[in-house]
């Protein structure tokens, strides 16, 4: 009976371990030998320190907690909480606070050095788009000055064209006026040649229709 009833203490002082408490905003609060006021007291714990308990005792209003891996004491467990006192709380809150405080300071930082750098980025595109405009009109220009280029060798290679027909109707008319030439002055020779055997003819002619004439004169009738 006394084994079954010590594995029962066993147990439930396992199971009650588990539990935490924290000490209420009192200043100081004392830790006895013992679970009654008349016990000695042999260490005192501060507002808002967190203990292991090990057992309560309901009947005289203390509970036994775990100071350290060798000592154990009593302590009222009317001045226990469940949560973490308000001191405490508003310690942690605080420091919660000023690391957010912190983390808001690093934000916003940040955030003046993306608006810097969002700012530059603006001033670079800016800038590109006015690179880009005036990249268009050169593209623009090149383009006009491709069509009239294109267009001058279009007619460079017409005009080519007619000057060598214009040097072939040249050409041919030079033929056809050496021709023309050469024709001509065959034909004034022919012409002279012709003149020149009409006199020799008109020569040996006229000096016989002359003598004729003055025999036909001269007969008596």
């Amino acid at each position: 009976m006394k084994t079954l009833l010590l594995a029962i203490a066993l147990l439930t002082s396992t199971s009650i371990m588990a539990e935490s408490a924290y000490i209420s905003d009192e200043l100081d609060i004392m830790v006895r030998s013992g679970k009654s006021a008349g016990h000695r007291i042999i260490a005192t714990l501060k507002s808002g320190k967190k203990i292991d308990i090990i057992e309560r005792d309901a009947e005289s209003g203390y509970t036994r907690v775990k100071l350290s891996e060798t000592r154990e004491g009593w302590v009222l467990s009317r001045l226990l909480r469940k949560a973490p006192s308000a001191k405490s709380r508003l310690v942690t809150a605080e420091a919660s606070l000023a690391s957010l405080k912190s983390k808001f300071s690093k934000a916003s930082k940040q955030l003046a050095q993306l608006n810097k750098q969002n700012g530059s980025l603006d001033s670079e595109t800016n800038s590109l788009k006015k690179s880009n405009t005036s990249l268009s009109r050169e593209l623009e220009q090149l383009r006009e000055t491709s069509s009239s280029a294109v267009q001058i060798f279009e007619e460079r290679n017409q005009l080519q064209q007619r000057v060598v027909t214009i040097e072939r109707e040249l050409e041919s008319l030079k033929r056809e006026n050496d021709t023309l030439l050469n024709s001509n002055s065959q034909d004034w020779f022919l012409v002279g040649a012709g003149v020149l055997l009409l006199g020799i003819i008109l020569g040996f002619l006229l000096p016989k229709l002359s003598w004729r004439k003055k025999n036909s004169w001269q007969a008596p009738f």
